[in-house]
């Protein structure tokens, strides 16, 4: 089912498609269809994203946006003590959130010159949150809390509705509890092309973050690279690497790599261990849960032929091709874990020890699940409250100060061919 296979012998090939894997190439879609769809919503609003979702969804929606009816009664109809475990974990993922707040400074040099860093909210977000198999009242809070915190005053959640074109009802009790009216009943490119441009009853977002469909992702890089909006990242599909030592539990490693396998058929699930005997019996676990039928099965069974076991001879070779890979996630379950800390690059969240499985940090300890996948791990970022502000640097300069950097500012500015005017603004306000 899963070979199992020694780093060293892997070719320079193989190494390249496993570090080299971000996503399908979309410019076909781009062009045939999500531009021309982007386009539509723009000139013609509401009406264009009611027809899209009609053709593309089979609904047939009497307004773009929920009402608040609709909202509070997704919020009735959800169970109690459902609702009492989402509030746990909005608890915890606000804490986390609050210790990402960046403060302004400002300071002044003894030459009268006067710097500083403005960190202010941007006004008005969307998250997106997947619909169609399931859907994901988790990415709500994970969207939404942090731009809380940040400040935005708008905050809006774009997602597909049920054939019977009302939203989700995890989804609508989440908004509610958060305190976000504005549903937008529609995915895909039109979803997300309303937000970006706005419409008689979709208010326009500054950014849009979430991850999403080939065609969510297609839509939010278009709407980027034409200015419209700023976007958090490019979602491919979902990934873990576990690194585990032979003190590791086979049944837990098993449990963690089949729980990434259930996320979608292109999941990508990868074992980097020291111990053969455990990559072995990793494997007759997994097994024994594929050939079961139990869960999503057809999906786990799919996902499952893109994972892979890789041997190593030691953790710090693990966690070396780690910091090649990039992944999503990953999760280290060796003796002392904490150990290896400040070794570990390149990775959207960490799990560390054998009590850290990745499923606790999707839902409740705190920590962001919309993180970068494909490798983009190793220049990016998950999402967090600093992804919904904007910077502004800012000085202030005394006579005395401007003065001082005449000289310099004009030699400066003569390398690069621009004296006649840029040392002139300088000067002329001395003479």
């Amino acid at each position: 089912m899963i070979d199992i296979r020694k780093l060293s012998d892997l070719t320079g090939e193989e190494r390249n498609k496993l570090f080299q894997r971000f996503g399908d190439d979309f410019t076909g879609i781009m062009v045939n269809t999500v531009i021309p769809i982007v386009q539509k919503v723009r000139d013609e609003g509401d009406r264009a994203v009611i027809e899209f979702t009609q053709q593309f969804d089979g609904v047939n929606l009497q307004e773009v946006c929920a009402t608040e009816k609709e909202i509070k009664t997704a919020y009735h109809n959800t169970d109690a003590k459902v609702i009492d475990s989402f509030i746990k974990a909005i608890e915890n993922i606000r804490e986390f959130h609050l210790h990402q707040k960046r403060d302004s400074f400002i300071y002044t040099r003894e030459d009268g010159t006067t710097l500083g860093m403005l960190y202010q909210p941007l006004e008005s977000a969307a998250v997106y949150v997947p619909g169609g198999k399931a859907s994901y009242p988790s990415s709500v809070l994970m969207g939404v809390i942090p731009a809380q915190i940040a400040g935005c005053k708008h905050i809006s959640i774009i997602t597909p509705p049920a054939k019977d074109g009302t939203i989700a009802p995890y989804i609508g009790a989440m908004a509610h509890i958060l305190g976000i009216t504005t549903i937008i009943k529609s995915g895909g490119a039109q979803g997300i092309a309303a937000a970006a441009f706005g419409t008689r009853t979709v208010p326009k977002a500054d950014i849009i973050v979430g991850p999403g469909n080939i065609y969510v992702t297609a839509a939010k890089a278009y709407l980027f690279s034409q200015g419209v909006i700023q976007i958090d990242s490019l979602a491919g599909p979902s990934e873990v690497l576990i690194i585990a030592d032979e003190h590791a539990n086979p049944h837990w490693v098993a449990w963690d790599l089949l729980s990434q396998a259930e996320h979608e058929e292109m999941a990508i699930a990868i074992l980097v261990t020291t111990s053969e005997s455990l990559a072995h019996e990793v494997i007759t676990y997994i097994e024994e849960d594929i050939n079961s039928g139990r869960g999503r099965h057809a999906i786990k069974k799919r996902a499952i032929k893109n994972a892979h076991i890789i041997l190593v001879s030691s953790v710090e070779e693990a966690i070396d091709f780690s910091n090649n890979y990039g992944p999503e996630h990953m999760e280290l379950i060796v003796e002392n874990p904490l150990h290896y800390l400040t070794q570990i690059k390149n990775v959207g969240s960490l799990f560390l020890g054998a009590y850290a499985p990745v499923a606790v940090g999707d839902y409740f300890s705190g920590t962001n699940h919309v993180l970068p996948t494909g490798g983009a791990a190793r220049f990016s970022s998950g999402l967090g409250v600093e992804t919904f502000m904007r910077r502004t640097s800012f000085q202030y300069l005394t006579p005395s100060a401007l003065k001082h950097a005449i000289e310099h500012v004009s030699r400066m500015s003569q390398v690069e061919g621009f004296d006649d005017k840029h040392g002139d603004s300088l000067r002329i306000r001395f003479r």
